[in-house]
């Protein structure tokens, strides 16, 4: 039975309340944030607690200190026993004190909830998970037009197209140029022989802290690492397409609109080395 974590412990998810008074319901102001976590230690946690706390800023949310988001892993950690590898999701939601008028704001802090569910990848294989990669149908905006530190706004469309291919693993966003921005749920790199091209987040592409670690990665590797757009036709022409996430790790496509891809991809082979090395090291498995 799925377990929440809520008021410093855990629940059997059907005993757990939220008022329907609340901004998630009302204007879709709730933050959440994916971690994960190796042998019961979060990766990069201050990472992901400081795009929350940006969020807070943004939205006039005072923010919550580490301690209940540490709390929680512990006590799913201990939960789980032998099996210490999963992802833990933190959903934070304002309750609105009683008024849903849009021009009232509380002062409350916001209320915690967290799940989990397992890690989309296997941090013990030695090879990067694979998956079948499409293309968005919903055109991506940029980052003058909405935040891009917040994800609500990108799941809604992710999975409006999900439902339409449940084959899809994972898809690439675009916009009105046609120039890939982001993906749907993790970061596209395209390798295209000399250096690896990473789309700027001016276009539109969620502020990702994976991303920013591989980008890290790339260098320590010496490999050259450019901000700059691309589009579909060139993925075909050449090079190497790898995608990056709390959730996949490293993800080799196997096709892209049905078209196979071959499975010797060497840069998705190294990242996932070198981040399953590093990010072992971290969590001491």
């Amino acid at each position: 039975m799925t377990q929440v974590y809520w008021k410093g412990k855990l629940w059997p998810w059907r005993k757990v309340s939220v008022s329907p008074l609340n901004s998630g319901l009302f204007y879709g102001e709730n933050i959440f944030e994916a971690v994960p976590v190796y042998g019961r230690q979060a990766l990069f946690l201050g990472d992901h607690l400081k795009r929350l706390k940006r969020g807070c800023d943004f939205l006039g949310w005072p923010s919550l200190p580490q301690a209940p988001f540490a709390r929680a892993i512990q006590v799913f950690s201990k939960a789980m026993g032998a099996e210490g590898n999963f992802m833990i999701r933190f959903n934070l939601v304002q309750e609105l004190d009683g008024q849903v008028n849009p021009r009232f704001f509380s002062g409350r802090p916001p209320t915690l909830f967290a799940t989990t569910r397992p890690l989309r990848h296997d941090p013990r294989e030695e090879a990067p998970c694979r998956g079948k990669v499409g293309v968005g149908s919903w055109t991506a905006a940029d980052e003058k037009t909405q935040p891009n530190r917040f994800k609500i706004s990108f799941y809604l469309t992710t999975r409006a197209v999900f439902r339409a291919h449940p084959e899809w693993d994972e898809i690439l966003r675009l916009n009105r140029a046609g120039e890939v921005v982001d993906g749907g749920l993790s970061t596209p790199l395209w390798f295209d022989g000399k250096k690896v091209l990473i789309p700027p987040l001016s276009l539109g592409g969620l502020e990702s802290v994976t991303r920013a670690k591989m980008m890290g990665l790339c260098g320590h590797l010496g490999i050259k690492v450019v901000e700059r757009s691309w589009k579909v036709h060139d993925l075909f022409k050449k090079g190497e397409l790898v995608f990056v996430g709390s959730g996949v790790g490293v993800m080799s496509p196997s096709s892209l609109l049905g078209r196979k891809i071959n499975p010797a991809n060497p840069l998705a082979a190294l990242l996932w080395r070198r981040y399953r090395q590093w990010a072992g090291q971290k969590a001491g498995i």
